[in-house]
């Protein structure tokens, strides 16, 4: 296995590393355990940050996503899919996920991640570097990566064996129905619009050139959140062991909650109001790449849903309805402009105009 090869390669540097004598007595100083903290915290973020953009970007999870709304009746009636097809892929979801223990491979990638790890912490120890303990926590990365990869696969493969290719067709003509719901659109919805290879192509350039700054608004997204649960936990332990009763320390935690989301309001409208920004500019280039027969099938599908999918884009406005109202936003928050790309709406009306305006007309004219 490469990622095991190069991983001995630098244990190997290591050992010539440990000369310290700090690594010696294998002594941890109260320095040193703040460094393992900190880049132990670090790779939790990178890591979650990794999955966000796998699944904004690559889209390789789209199948499995749908899969929770086959527990609507009305969702399988529409997609086609029996209750038999439906207890198959509940099934064997169940099943990926418990004999992970019993997957040779995926054993072997976390067996090496928990030594990558661990030698991590040694490299600390041994001073280490930072362009060692940079290129570990890459490689640390990357593994997280192949494994989220490797059970995302098996669960593609497990749908698309069940399900027959009308239906998987139907399931991401559910998702073009409902971006409007969804902020980050993946270019592979657009596969199902029948797109040339040279189309995927493109689209695949438009998200390889888009990828910085997609990356730069998850970091925002990251930062966010640590910021929100440092000020949460911030004194947490001591003031729940001051109170005795269990419904005193729930009143505690949403007083404190509804403190800090007042708090970080403006903070919170402005990642919106930015990732509502970035989203729109990823859609409208992605839109540019398809022909006019695509386009209109698109809309069709947007402007005409179902009525099974009309109820649950109901259903997904009323939760972030709900969502936005606790978090403060229909209180001076922002709202968008005039032009914007309104909540509900998949296309902004002006580029619909544009749209039109130029059908039948070559690119660029």
């Amino acid at each position: 296995m490469k990622t095991k090869l190069v991983f001995i390669a630098i244990a190997c540097l290591l050992l010539g590393l440990t000369t310290s004598a700090s690594a010696q007595n294998n002594i941890v100083t109260a320095e040193q355990a703040n460094i393992i903290r900190a880049m132990d915290q670090q790779m939790a973020r990178d890591s979650m940050k990794q999955r966000m953009a796998s699944s904004l970007l690559d889209g390789n999870d789209l199948l499995y996503r749908a899969t929770g709304w086959l527990m609507r009746n009305d969702f399988r009636e529409g997609i086609g899919v029996s209750q038999e097809q439906n207890q198959k892929i509940q099934e064997g979801l169940r099943s990926i996920e418990a004999d992970r223990e019993n997957d040779p491979n995926y054993q072997s990638l976390l067996n090496v991640q928990g030594e990558l790890r661990g030698t991590l912490h040694e490299a600390v120890i041994a001073n280490a570097p930072p362009i060692v303990l940079e290129e570990m926590q890459k490689q640390y990365l990357d593994l997280r990566a192949k494994m989220l990869e490797m059970q995302n696969e098996k669960r593609t493969n497990l749908v698309s064996e069940i399900l027959t290719p009308d239906q998987i067709k139907r399931i991401y003509e559910f998702h073009i129905s409902t971006m409007s719901e969804t902020g980050f659109v993946s270019s592979r919805v657009f596969e199902f619009l029948d797109i040339s290879e040279e189309q995927k192509k493109q689209l695949d350039d438009i998200r390889k050139e888009m990828e910085l700054e997609i990356d730069e608004h998850l970091d925002k997204i990251v930062e966010y959140n640590d910021r929100f649960d440092e000020k949460f936990n911030d004194g947490l332990t001591e003031k729940m062991r001051a109170i005795p009763d269990q419904e005193g320390r729930q009143r505690l935690l949403d007083d404190i909650q509804r403190r800090l989301v007042a708090e970080f309001l403006p903070a919170r409208n402005e990642l919106a109001e930015s990732g509502e920004r970035l989203s729109n500019s990823l859609k409208i280039r992605m839109f540019d790449v398809l022909t006019d027969e695509q386009w209109a099938r698109m809309m069709d599908l947007i402007d005409n849903p179902p009525d099974y999918v009309k109820s649950i884009i109901a259903e997904m406005r009323e939760r972030n309805r709900i969502a936005n109202a606790n978090a403060g936003s229909s209180s001076g928050g922002w709202q968008p402009g005039p032009n914007a790309w309104r909540p509900g709406d998949a296309i902004p009306i002006q580029y619909r105009q544009e749209r039109e305006t130029r059908r039948g007309f070559p690119r660029g004219e």
